[in-house]
């Protein structure tokens, strides 16, 4: 009852008396696809005569989708270039861009594969096909080709990792992709040589929190109760795939993509998430835009796996 009385007090602030019905269609980059149905469900509760419907589509499309005019709003890995929002500017008065969240990268094996752990420069070996078997880069590794699996090849993720480790250069001959993040997580299971390349929030979803009550859950992001860590590390460790340790050029240590190490940094493989608009600041797609940057939007990004841009974050360390 208590949560209950709660929520209906903290629910009053927002907007439930307003007159008018909006709606707005906005693309999303697929492998962000799970934070944003959380995001979507909570704003349309928050704002009932307020309606968002996303397409989730490859990173490429989703941007031209935004240059072109086709949609007005667009949430994808990276933010506008210098020419893009010179572009946007031309034809539309209110050009709005923020960063939401840091998302990390997460390099998943099936659970026989004895490789725990990966270098950058090893990492990049095998998207090249430098490296073309398990066995070169530990003896512990099997005698079987290395198979790089993304979700499509115009993702955000397959741009990200193309861009920051090959500068750009061509995958090699064993990189494919199985059309969608769930696909590749599912070739993982069944392939013992591949490699998937995911977003690590595929991994660490809150079965809890998808099955409570809409105002149950409102109370919980509105309450200053911090996020359990622990209890998303858990949910990785056990998502019935092996995630790698990933070791960056500068250290000698491999880290998971865990939550606190995306925090400090420790995690190499992480790439921002933005979202960005053309939109009116006073109808669906501003609203939206304004709770997802906010503490409640914020906080359930943080909820996912990942870490919000702009929420305080209590960091700490036990031993």
């Amino acid at each position: 009852m208590a949560a209950l009385a709660a929520a209906v007090l903290l629910t009053s602030c927002y907007d439930h008396k307003a007159k008018g019905v909006s709606s707005a269609t906005i693309v999303c980059d697929e492998s962000f696809q799970n934070i944003m149905e959380q995001e979507i469900d909570v704003f349309e509760y928050v704002y009932p005569k307020n309606f968002i419907l996303c397409n989730y589509v490859p990173q490429a499309v989703a941007v031209d989708s935004l240059l072109s005019g086709k949609t007005r709003t667009a949430i994808i890995g990276r933010d506008l270039t210098k020419d893009e929002r010179k572009m946007l500017g031309q034809k539309y008065p209110h050009v709005r861009s923020m960063k939401i969240a840091v998302d990390a990268v997460a390099l998943i094996v099936n659970p026989e594969n004895n490789i725990n752990a990966v270098s950058l420069k090893e990492l990049s070996m095998m998207l090249t096909g430098k490296i073309k078997r398990w066995n070169e880069i530990s003896p512990d590794g099997a005698d079987q080709p290395i198979n790089v699996i993304f979700d499509n090849p115009g993702s955000g993720l397959a741009t990200f990792m193309r861009d920051s480790l090959l500068n750009g250069a061509a995958y090699g001959p064993n990189v494919s992709s199985a059309g969608s993040v769930p696909n590749v997580i599912k070739t993982v299971q069944s392939r013992k040589s591949a490699i998937g390349v995911i977003g690590v929030s595929w991994l660490t979803p809150d079965m809890e929190l998808d099955s409570l009550a809409m105002d149950t859950k409102l109370a919980e992001l509105q309450s200053d109760a911090a996020v359990d860590g622990g209890a998303i590390n858990d949910r990785l460790d056990n998502s019935g795939v092996k995630v790698l340790k990933v070791m960056s050029k500068y250290e000698a240590i491999a880290y998971k993509p865990y939550q606190q190490y995306i925090y400090n940094g420790s995690y190499p493989l992480t790439r921002p998430m933005y979202i960005i608009t053309t939109g009116s600041p006073i109808n669906a797609v501003g609203k939206f835009y304004t709770f997802i940057t906010s503490n409640d939007g914020q906080k359930l990004i943080q909820m996912t796996g990942i870490m919000p841009a702009r929420l305080q974050v209590h960091a700490v360390e036990l031993k």
